[in-house]
């Protein structure tokens, strides 16, 4: 289980003026602002949608309709995080304890790092670029895939946009080939495979400006 770090985010009410809350999804350049209204977490309301908004002086409460009842659980593991944050297209989603709770944020880009940093470069493996439609992709059912093969992933990179989704895996395993014939067996397309990758793709910045923040007032 990686560690995926929970940040102290200050979550909107329904009293906030749109304006604020567009100000900090510019500042940070998250997708998404957490809502909490007396200490209930009400869900993300998505960048995007809020800044096509008329009267900007609007408050929140007003446009509950946005809200998207999404949340990560403070006891999902990585594959679970990563598999929620793909669906919504978020960079950032709000985190509830066991009792509900809002604690906080937890950022893709900390997934994506964690993953390359502790184990794509320092092991060895075979390096399988997969591709399948975005609306099919499973990062659960990826990852069940290599492990029921015998498998042991060692990192991933996932490039997605609404129409399909690419993933870059690196795995440990004594016979990728029948991993290789599951995935197809899937209607995973096989983009490449290599073993002992040199040059690995950089990450996409998505939120560094906000981590840096967040970890300031930790």
């Amino acid at each position: 289980m990686l560690n995926i770090p929970v940040y102290k985010f200050e979550a909107f009410s329904f009293d906030d003026k749109i304006k604020v809350a567009l100000q900090t999804c510019n500042q940070y350049g998250i997708s998404h602002i957490p809502v909490v209204e007396k200490d209930i977490y009400r869900g993300m309301i998505r960048c995007d949608d809020i800044s096509n908004t008329e009267n900007q002086n609007d408050i929140i409460k007003n446009h509950t309709y946005l809200l998207e009842k999404v949340y990560l659980s403070d006891r999902m593991n990585w594959t679970e995080i990563l598999g929620v944050m793909m669906r919504n297209e978020a960079n950032v989603l709000g985190v509830l304890d066991l009792s509900g709770k809002y604690i906080g944020v937890r950022l893709l880009d900390d997934i994506l790092n964690l993953l390359t940093e502790k184990t794509f470069i320092n092991e060895k493996g075979y390096l399988l670029v997969i591709g399948k439609p975005t609306t099919d992709f499973s990062i659960s059912q990826v990852a069940q895939i290599i492990e029921s093969d015998g498998g042991k992933i060692l990192g991933i990179l996932l490039n997605q946009n609404d129409k399909t989704s690419q993933l870059e895996v690196k795995i440990q395993t004594d016979d990728i080939n029948e991993i290789i014939q599951t995935f197809r067996r899937y209607d995973y397309q096989i983009i490449s495979q290599m073993e002992e990758d040199l040059h690995l793709q950089e990450l996409k910045e998505h939120s560094d400006f906000l981590r840096r923040y967040l970890e300031m007032g930790n």
